[in-house]
């Protein structure tokens, strides 16, 4: 069988105040394509499939219709809630679209209750979906002391071996024997080798983060790959990679980038790019075939408006050249001049109809006084407003039509 790992789809969201419901209608047109393209038999999404709790309409339409062409085709789905999603809310009506080969795993209890695939070939994949689970809610239910995402992750993963282990005595058996499972297709065929497939959302150890990401424990800076570390609370938030070990396949979700941790652990990373630190990041699925065994292949997608990080003075960001490359894209500006220029912004917006984020960051001059110095030392209450001015501006004081309206100004609410 073969099987296309995605999560992070985050329907709703927006980009710095731009709508992004052109370029998520347009992902699950790839995201069906590709599904055609590649015979894919089973779809898993590693939660997040919303940005939050309650989506707008067009995104809960948007899914369904996604849904629908997808069992139309004849393409089974596993779903698991992520941090942004509510597990109540997308596990409403699952008993009935199970029926329809939409299987949506969104209780503690789905955990270590497989879904189950008979493999044309012979044999059984068992799929595990894990929904996000917050330590300190879950915790309690499954009998342990302390609340981290590492010691729950490793209770459930402890009872879906377990579960596993009867499995797979119970087949040798009798195969056709009616279980918890919930079965795809025809139980009868349920005998042979178990290929085993674990979904999660969570934060695993040397996984990349990216800026677009909500904090779930652990504060960590786009780029960087924490470990895992028992000896504080931020290093259990780290999932150890430890814990996969046994598992034929384990398509997580949360991260952003599209990364493989190890031979079997892979994020599938978002679809879009929702962070100017995914600039660069390579955006798609990942293809597995359960027969063969091979090194899942990774499927790239490019859908949406481009990013571009532009750092520069205003003269060189407003060069006609530079202009025509990136007027097109989202794109984020941090100005280097030394002391920001006169409608810096209104002149940036003006030549980047996309522009999402803006900054001066240019240094100032070591003469320059932060405004509370310039407060203390201010002898008047005109020297204490251009000192406001300076600060706001980047180091720019008043113009002389600007001192004319502020002396007018002062004069008018004098006594």
């Amino acid at each position: 069988m073969r099987w296309l790992h995605t999560s992070d789809w985050h329907l709703g969201r927006g980009f710095h105040g731009h709508s992004l419901r052109e370029e998520q209608e347009q992902m699950l047109e790839a995201l069906c394509a590709a599904v055609a393209e590649h015979a894919v038999d089973v779809v898993l999404i590693a939660g997040d499939i919303y940005d939050r709790a309650l989506p707008p309409e067009w995104a809960v339409a948007a899914l369904e219709g996604c849904l629908q062409r997808l069992v139309d085709a004849g393409v089974q789905v596993v779903i698991t809630p992520g941090n942004h999603d509510s597990a109540a809310r997308l596990g409403f009506g699952r008993g009935l679209m199970r029926r329809s080969g939409v299987h949506i795993r969104s209780s503690l209890e789905d955990a270590w209750i497989p879904v189950e695939f008979p493999e044309p070939s012979g044999g059984t994949t068992l799929v595990y979906g894990m929904p996000y689970l917050e330590p300190q809610l879950f915790a309690p239910a499954l009998g342990l002391d302390r609340a981290h995402h590492t010691g729950v992750t490793a209770e459930v993963i402890r009872r879906i071996w377990a579960d596993v282990e009867a499995r797979q005595a119970e087949y040798g058996t009798d195969p056709s024997a009616d279980t918890a499972t919930e079965t795809s297709t025809d139980p009868g065929t349920a005998a042979g080798p178990l290929t085993v497939i674990l979904m999660a959302h969570l934060f695993a150890a040397h996984g990349a983060a990216s800026d677009s990401e909500r904090n779930i424990g652990v504060d960590v800076a786009a780029g960087d790959a924490p470990e895992h570390h028992e000896d504080t609370i931020g290093g259990l938030t780290v999932v150890p990679l430890e814990l996969f070990a046994g598992f034929d396949y384990v398509a997580l979700g949360h991260l952003h980038g599209r990364q493989r941790l190890s031979a079997t652990v892979r994020y599938s990373g978002s679809p879009l790019r929702y962070s100017f630190s995914e600039t660069h990041q390579a955006k798609g699925a990942w293809l597995w075939d359960s027969r063969t065994r091979d090194p899942a292949q990774a499927l790239d997608w490019s859908i949406g408006r481009p990013l571009a990080q532009l750092e520069g003075t205003l003269e060189e960001l407003l060069a006609e050249e530079t202009v025509a490359t990136h007027r097109n894209l989202y794109v984020q500006v941090k100005l280097t001049d030394s002391v920001r220029p006169e409608r810096a912004f209104q002149r940036v917006q003006e030549s980047y109809p996309h522009l999402a984020a803006f900054a001066h960051t240019g240094r100032q001059d070591s003469t320059h006084r932060t405004y509370s110095a310039k407060v203390e030392q201010a002898r008047t209450d005109t020297e204490v407003i251009e000192g406001f001015l300076e600060h706001v501006r980047g180091g720019r004081g008043p113009s002389p039509e600007e001192r004319e309206l502020i002396d007018q100004g002062l004069q008018a609410v004098r006594p």
